[in-house]
């Protein structure tokens, strides 16, 4: 009896074993189906049915994609890595410009539900819908031209959610104004409800939502359009899906301007980064951020005296330079997503060519700190040689452990994305540490043989959350692993 018991114990446990399959994602070479051929499919999703991952996408050739020959097409995997063509998805395409293939599933009508954004005519935006009892297809087309609440703005890029009780819902953008708001489907997910939860945001294209730990996530950005520089992923966050969303951050635009000389520890005179003066008298702020939340408390900022105008041949003048001004800084700690403004005690150190202000205080624990000079400063440029943070006498500003530094003027829609991807999707994954989600996009115009179907998708490793729940900011990842079941 104990033998049969271990010998189940052994069987059970093998099972589980197999069950498990470790998956590698790799954003640096295009992706290739199991013949060895480029994947032309874009825009899209990645889904699991049953046992396997279906990718959902528009096929676009070497054209500009404003094209009719725009189609449908979906690749199917057991591990993310290894696709096999399925074929064309959409049966009888009625001529026009196709993007956005979005696939679903409706566990009461057993059918496989395709969303799409069409044009008969650019830019006349319409979403058409079909059903199959396959998920690879092929679809017939239920509806070519589907109401929704705002269809009189002309509609655009699109997602689709499913949550835990079946209930979906479509997020879209108008053509006009490029708003984007949340709409419950009919329970067929056939037809909109045309219960609508109001615009959350204009200006921005290609919204997805996923819940995670009862709160509702939608990220969108600015129009992209094709765009090589890529899109942002704006990230706005309610514990309903349809309205009541609150803006948190922005997890795909750096901080600033990225300034590398501010903590390469390098304090040479003439290696300096510039603080600048606007118009509103207000001075672009320095920021550091660290991998992690790291403690610290203290902070030595190295101006240098020099580059200051002088008055070259003016015999009468009563001193040849501009006086040298040591400038004052605000210094904020970031706790959660909010700046704090910390109580300090300055010291100001003043050597040949360069004044080193430190500043101290109550220890603190945080992953980032903003220096904002005070605009008492009497010309427009501060130069900054060497920004060092430490945690007693440990510094931990070095660039050389994942600490970066930028300059930043407070205004996201003035950065570049950190990924240079246009938002597809976020793809729920189940793993081995639970239920994680994977940000990917389309990296337009990076396919090395300029063409546009060979334009590489980028894949996200699982993002990441602080305690209260926010998205933490992305960063490019050449390949990741998980362990999935």
């Amino acid at each position: 009896m104990r033998l049969n018991i271990l010998f189940f114990c052994v069987l059970v446990f093998g099972l589980n074993v197999q069950a498990q399959q470790e998956i590698r994602i790799d954003n640096l070479h295009p992706r290739t189906d199991i013949n060895g051929d480029t994947i032309d499919l874009h825009d899209g999703r990645v889904i699991k049915f049953g046992d396997r991952f279906y990718w959902y996408g528009t096929s676009y050739r070497n054209t500009t994609g404003f094209v009719r020959t725009n189609h449908y097409r979906c690749y199917s995997s057991p591990d993310m890595m290894s696709w096999e063509k399925e074929g064309v998805l959409l049966e009888d395409q009625p001529s026009g410009i196709y993007y956005r293939p979005h696939v679903i599933y409706n566990e009461r009508s057993g059918k496989y539900v395709l969303w799409y954004n069409w044009y008969p005519k650019l830019w006349e935006g319409k979403f058409g819908v079909a059903v199959s009892d396959s998920p690879s297809g092929p679809f017939a087309i239920v509806n070519q031209d589907v109401e929704v609440a705002h269809t009189n703005l002309g509609v655009g890029d699109f997602g689709l959610f499913v949550d835990d009780d079946q209930t979906a819902y479509i997020i879209y953008n108008t053509i006009q104004g490029h708003q984007n708001s949340v709409e419950r489907l009919n329970d067929d997910y056939l037809t909109s409800s045309m219960k609508n939860g109001g615009f959350i945001a204009a200006g921005c294209e290609a919204g997805a939502i996923f819940k995670r730990d009862s709160l509702y996530y939608l990220l969108t950005d600015y129009t992209c359009c094709f765009c090589t520089q890529g899109s942002g992923a704006r990230v706005y966050v309610s514990d309903n899906p349809m309205s009541g969303y609150e803006r948190r951050n922005n997890i795909n635009r750096y901080p600033g301007t990225p300034a590398t000389e501010l903590i390469d520890g390098i304090r040479a005179p003439n290696l300096y980064a510039s603080l600048t003066k606007n118009d509103d008298n207000v001075f672009s702020p320095a920021q550091i951020d660290f991998p992690k939340s790291r403690r610290f408390e203290r902070v030595d900022i190295y101006f240098f005296t020099g580059n200051r105008s002088g008055m070259c041949g003016d015999t009468l003048a009563q001193q040849v330079h501009a006086q040298i001004v040591t400038p004052e800084f605000d210094l904020l700690v970031k706790n959660g997503l909010e700046w704090e403004k910390m109580n300090t005690e300055v010291l100001v150190e003043r050597t040949s060519v360069f004044n080193k202000i430190s500043y101290r205080f109550e220890t603190v624990n945080s992953s980032s700190v903003l220096l904002k000079p005070l605009s008492s400063f009497p010309y427009k440029s501060i130069f900054i040689n060497e920004i060092k943070v430490f945690n007693e006498h440990e510094m931990i500003s070095s660039s050389d452990k994942g600490t970066q530094a930028f300059i930043n003027d407070m205004n996201p829609g003035n950065t570049l994305p950190i990924v240079p991807a246009q938002q597809t999707y976020v793809m729920p994954l189940k793993t081995t540490n639970g239920i994680q989600f994977i940000w990917m996009g389309d990296l337009w115009g990076s396919a090395s043989d300029n063409i546009k179907g060979h334009d590489y998708q980028y894949w996200g490793a699982p993002l990441e959350f602080d305690a209260e729940g926010n998205i933490l900011p992305m960063k490019w990842t050449d390949s990741w692993t998980a362990i999935i079941n």
